[in-house]
């Protein structure tokens, strides 16, 4: 009996041993494979268990902000382009404004190039359209009819003068300006040529129509009764006001001087003695011309240098 119990009790002790070693082979067994075992991704849209593990660092999954906040703001390009067109008038300044009774009053466009948005200059160039002063005179044609040296009658034909100032200014500019979204204060260099002309038109304003034209409103002709061409150079400043859609209300004052012309005043042409050569009309004839040898315009230009002072209110696109 005694010998059949440790015999048992062997054979546990055997079994136990060997379970054992199962155990722990299984276990070396199982750590192997997890060594082994590669990382798997989580499907695409989820997030993984694993806080430690972070989502990769793209762009593209960031907040967006407010949309429309974004937009309302102008833009800010590496380049931008300008566009000024605003209302002028120029003050007559120095000796330019003891001559003159004028005021002159146009439309001015400038287009200006700013290489870098991180710059704060911008250079481009423009021109300047002003009228310096109109007016409007009638004159009547008296042409004698005649039967061989006997005055018979005498015909009248009403005409029309329109004589006007005009002046353009063209410029290359240079643009230094303060950075802003919304406001945007700058300074302006000016320089170019300036060009002054007086123009007459001669219209034939009689029911009969005794001059032949080829202009609906009965033009005789028109011609440039003195121009003249000089330089300009000056500085100004002004100030931008973001108003939406790339749009800035735009505000300017300059200073330009200008060199020396000949140039019939406003208040001049008022004064004119407008003279007609009528001794080679003669009234029979339908397809009788004038031209500008048979008009005589008794008037001395004065003579000047231009400075002025121009203030300009409109708007500036960017593009």
């Amino acid at each position: 009996m005694l010998s059949d119990s440790i015999n048992k009790l062997n054979d546990m002790q055997t079994s136990s041993k060997t379970c054992l070693l199962i155990l722990l082979l299984l276990a070396s067994f199982n750590a192997d494979a997890q060594m082994n075992r590669k990382p798997q991704r989580p499907p695409s849209g989820q997030r993984p268990q694993n806080s430690n593990i972070r989502p990769p660092n793209n762009a593209a999954n960031r907040p967006q902000g407010n949309v429309a906040n974004r937009t309302s703001r102008p833009e800010n390009p590496r380049q931008s382009q300008y566009i000024d067109l605003t209302l002028t008038m120029g003050i007559p300044m120095e000796g330019f404004a003891n001559t003159t009774t004028s005021l002159p009053f146009g439309l001015t466009f400038n287009y200006l190039y700013q290489p870098q948005n991180r710059l704060p200059f911008s250079y481009g160039g423009g021109i300047t359209y002003l009228s310096a002063g109109s007016r409007t005179v009638n004159k009547n044609l008296t042409a004698d009819i005649t039967v061989g040296n006997t005055l018979i009658d005498q015909l009248v034909i009403p005409l029309e003068f329109r004589i006007s100032n005009q002046i353009v200014n063209t410029h290359a500019i240079f643009r230094t300006q303060a950075p802003g979204k919304y406001f945007r204060p700058y300074a302006d260099i000016y320089a170019g040529f300036s060009y002054f002309w007086t123009s007459t038109s001669l219209f034939d304003r009689s029911d009969q129509g005794f001059f032949r034209t080829t202009n609906d409103n009965n033009l005789i002709f028109r011609q440039t009764q003195s121009s003249a061409i000089t330089w300009n150079l000056g500085a100004g400043a002004g100030f931008q006001a973001y108003v939406g859609r790339n749009t800035f209300i735009n505000l300017n004052a300059s200073y330009m001087l200008g060199g020396a012309v000949d140039y019939y005043d406003k208040s001049q042409i008022e004064t004119w003695n407008i003279e007609l050569n009528s001794s080679n009309f003669n009234p029979s004839q339908t397809d009788q011309e004038l031209n500008k040898d048979d008009v005589d315009i008794n008037a001395i230009p004065k003579r000047s240098r231009t400075p002025m002072i121009f203030a300009s209110a409109g708007v500036t696109f960017l593009l």
